[in-house]
């Protein structure tokens, strides 16, 4: 059978929980998964192996039943100010050459810390053995109404994860802990532009379903919306207004990145 990967879950209705074991039932020899609760008086639980690879709808959109989150001895905290040179570094390293020769991610969080869209409150890294390997900012933005109406929302990126850790549930911790956050803030909606095939696990549609656009008229797929309470974006269609400060200067950025260590930049090849 397929085994269910020891660690920390998210369960699409919030809780989290620690899977044990693998094992089979004594007669059916179905497979079967034994976790525990990571709230109230962790109890001790069984499930059939195949419901923690179904999908629920859950608020109008498909998502799975359970989603990794990684080891449980990776911790989440907020940032601290002496954290900042590592967390740039490491967001520098999470971006390098992945859409364009070198990256700016690790200056935009630089000069976004001390912007006045920034949230401080949703500012969090991820730890394992004391280091930080992960972090998630978050932004305020808005949504301009039919009848140019402001309506605040936010938005979160860059989502940070060094190389080594990458697709092993950190970001997901961060996204889903933040989330919450969010929620319990008070927050309306989150806006992003990301890859339409991994945001939905977290309850994302696409924006157009919501009748929202971008500043140029724009709806395509990676322009994706959540409702952190249900119908929050309902009868809210409009334009969707990022902060300003995702507008990078590409030369201060590159002065920026001569303060680190050299990284060789791709070179793209360009047909004739």
């Amino acid at each position: 059978m397929e085994e269910i990967k020891k660690g920390r879950w998210y369960h699409y209705k919030g809780n989290e929980y620690e899977v044990l074991y693998n094992a089979r039932h004594s007669e059916t020899l179905e497979p079967l998964v034994i976790y525990r609760a990571l709230y109230g008086d962790n109890g001790v639980w069984v499930r059939p192996s195949s419901m923690w690879s179904e999908t629920v709808t859950y608020n109008g959109a498909q998502v799975p039943r359970f989603t990794y989150t990684g080891d449980m001895d990776i911790q989440v905290r907020p940032e601290e100010h002496g954290d900042y040179r590592e967390t740039e570094n490491l967001t520098r390293e999470a971006f390098w050459n992945a859409f364009q020769p070198g990256c700016d991610e690790h200056y935009l969080l630089h000069i976004m810390r001390s912007d006045s869209s920034f949230l401080p409150e949703l500012n969090y890294v991820a730890l394992k053995g004391g280091k930080i390997i992960g972090n998630i900012v978050y932004t305020k933005s808005c949504i301009v109404d039919d009848n140019g109406v402001q309506h605040e929302v936010i938005t979160f990126g860059p989502v940070s994860v060094l190389p080594d850790y990458q697709k092993s549930g950190v970001g997901a911790r961060l996204i889903f802990h933040t989330l919450k956050l969010a929620r319990e803030m008070g927050c309306r909606a989150v806006i992003i532009l990301g890859h339409p095939e991994y945001y939905p696990r977290f309850g994302f549609r696409r924006a157009r379903e919501f009748g929202l656009a971008t500043e140029h008229g724009e709806t395509f797929d990676p322009f994706m919306a959540l409702e952190l309470n249900p119908g929050s974006l309902s009868r809210l269609s409009g334009v969707f207004h990022e902060a300003d400060i995702y507008k990078i200067n590409s030369a201060d950025a590159s002065e920026f990145d001569k303060t680190f260590p050299f990284k060789e930049k791709k070179v793209i090849d360009t047909p004739l």
